[in-house]
């Protein structure tokens, strides 16, 4: 018989020793948690200097210093004892303001590695130095520290091969480390990190304490450019500020979406779930963008004690916040055109040269800017190839794609009457004939109640004829028949029927009107007359989205005049 169920066993008190080990399993995952619980300590203790030095990618040697104020000579040994702490006011879990509370990460460590701390403070003449391994004392001296706090940590695991045994691989470890200390940079940007790794020089922050200057100094020059402020937002007593990189600049996955709550880097689920949602539509399958939220808000609204780790909190009104971040994020990838870039630089100078010399329309100002809120102020310039609308702006050229513009308006157009339920409907000048197929006929009849309600009326005309009467009122910009061709209606609608029965869901209404819009918008290759185009630019710039499609695609490039002096070499 198994000996797990051959008896009961007594309950009984663990030994310190190892109820010692459980507890650091719990805190210190791998070496780049004892680097977070190290510079979380440094950063508690109000350091503006931090050097984190790294060899064999943590599990030989990982030491912080830092410029902190210090562990008086006499409380050093409590320092290194559980449950021991001087962050924790009046033993009340509802206001924390500090990062390290639990006073478990020295002893932690120390029960799984090789520790040695030493401590100096401004008022004593005399540091004082701690030696322990496996959560014993190995050495207890006096020493010479100017204020400030040095923790070296070798041989990590050592003493626990199974922990040490599911430990990747250095370059990994390495890595991980990196994102690590990245983040609390951020975290806390008017203080100055160095990272070294085995010797050589990974990191470096000035301090500056702006948070533009620190995504520069991380990420590097080519993200300047690409980076959007988030207006404030304030809601349920929180107030959140921000940066994040247009849709020019993404990464593979989310290790670059950063919360900061109350100067701590956490991952709050729902929050992040939210603010994906937010983005997803208007960036390209699989990319996310680089950013960090700052949320400042009252301790009590906070629950920092939900992860052993302390990498999650619980924010009380974390949905409202998140909406209303989702939100403003989502005004701003909606809003902000993407910068043209040109791979192979010569070939397309020369296509667009070539494509440009017999322009299909003369460049004239006599119609006067156009001014939209979502862009400056335009001058039309002309088409380009039949596909694209040329404007110039006050720095830069605009390129609009007139399919996808076109379909941003529609699509806008007919969700809103949809949303709003308003009956605006327009009588079409002339019925149109919509000839089914015999195998589409019993789920064509089944859509015509639905459609109804969103205006699309249509009557049987025969066996399988139906009579398109009426459809949702159009742009007052684009009158039925100037862009939108009423015999281009029928074949539309029944060919977004027939991909809507493959896929049906509740969202229908919202399929089918962007289907509609899609196959609705002007085709490209089209010719459009000046007036066609400015219309087309005007009701452009006053959708809710006017640099994506429906689908997500950019509908709008622009190109900088300093990208055209570059090219050129002017």
């Amino acid at each position: 018989m198994n000996e797990r169920h051959s008896a009961r066993r007594p309950i009984r008190v663990l030994p310190p020793q190892v109820a010692a080990r459980i507890a650091a399993g719990e805190v210190i995952e791998r070496p780049a948690s004892v680097v977070k619980e190290l510079v979380e300590n440094s950063l508690d203790a109000s350091a503006r200097r931090i050097r984190i030095e790294v060899r064999g990618g943590g599990l030989r040697e990982i030491r912080v210093t830092d410029d902190g104020c210090g562990i008086p000579p006499e409380e050093l040994p409590l320092a290194v004892q559980r449950h021991a702490t001087s962050k924790l006011r009046e033993d009340d879990l509802e206001r924390i303001e500090t990062l390290g509370f639990r006073g478990e990460a020295l002893p932690s460590i120390a029960a799984v590695a090789e520790l040695a701390i030493a401590s100096g403070t401004a008022d004593s003449s005399l540091g004082r130095r701690l030696v322990l391994h496996a959560g014993r004392v190995l050495a207890d001296e006096p020493t010479a520290h100017p204020p400030g706090t040095t923790v070296t940590v070798r041989r990590l695991f050592e003493n626990v091969p199974a922990r040490l045994a599911a430990v990747r691989d250095e370059r990994a470890e390495t890595a991980e480390i990196v994102r690590t200390v990245q983040r609390l940079a951020l975290a806390a940007p008017a203080v100055r990190f160095s990272l070294a790794i085995d010797g050589r020089p990974a990191l470096h922050t000035s301090g500056s304490g702006s948070l533009r200057t620190v995504l520069l100094e991380l990420y590097g020059a080519p993200v300047a450019e690409a980076l959007r402020e988030l207006a404030p937002v304030e809601v349920a007593c929180a107030r959140v500020t921000g940066l994040v990189t247009s849709p020019d600049l993404t990464r593979a996955n989310r290790n670059h979406l950063h919360v900061v709550v109350n100067g701590r880097w956490t991952r709050p689920g729902t929050l992040l779930a939210l603010l994906e949602a937010a983005y997803r539509p208007y960036l390209p399958r699989g990319r996310h963008p680089i950013c960090v939220l700052v949320l400042e808000t009252p301790p009590q609204m906070v629950d920092v004690n939900v992860h052993p780790a302390k990498l999650e909190v619980r924010l009380r009104a974390e949905r409202e916040i998140g909406q209303a971040v989702a939100e403003r994020l989502r005004e701003l990838f909606a809003r902000t055109p993407r910068t043209l870039t040109l791979h192979d630089q010569a070939r397309a100078l020369d296509s667009l040269r070539v494509q440009l010399a017999e322009p299909t329309t003369a460049y004239d100002d006599a119609s006067g800017e156009i001014v939209t809120p979502a862009f400056p102020p335009l001058r039309l310039i002309g088409q380009l190839a039949g596909r694209v609308i040329l404007l110039e702006g006050p720095d830069s050229l605009y390129l609009v794609d007139q399919h996808r513009a076109h379909e941003r308006v529609l699509a806008e157009r007919l969700l809103a009457l949809a949303t709003s339920g308003t009956s605006e409907i327009t009588p079409l000048p002339e019925p149109i004939l919509l000839e089914v197929r015999a195998a589409q006929l019993e789920r064509f009849q089944r859509w015509l109640d639905r459609i109804a309600e969103l205006g699309v009326r249509c009557e049987p005309f025969g066996p399988r004829t139906f009579v398109l009467r009426t459809f949702p009122s159009l742009p007052a910009a684009d009158p039925l028949g100037q862009l939108v061709r009423p015999e281009e209606l029928g074949p539309a609608l029944l060919a977004t029927l027939e991909e809507l029965d493959r896929a049906e869901g509740e969202d229908w209404s919202e399929r089918l009107l962007v289907g509609l819009a899609c196959r609705m918008a002007i085709h490209r290759g089209r010719p459009l007359a000046r007036s066609a185009m400015r219309a087309l630019v005007q009701a452009l710039g006053e959708t809710r989205a006017p640099a994506v499609c429906p689908h997500g695609s950019p509908i709008v490039l622009r190109v900088a005049h300093h990208q055209l002096a570059q090219q050129f070499r002017w």
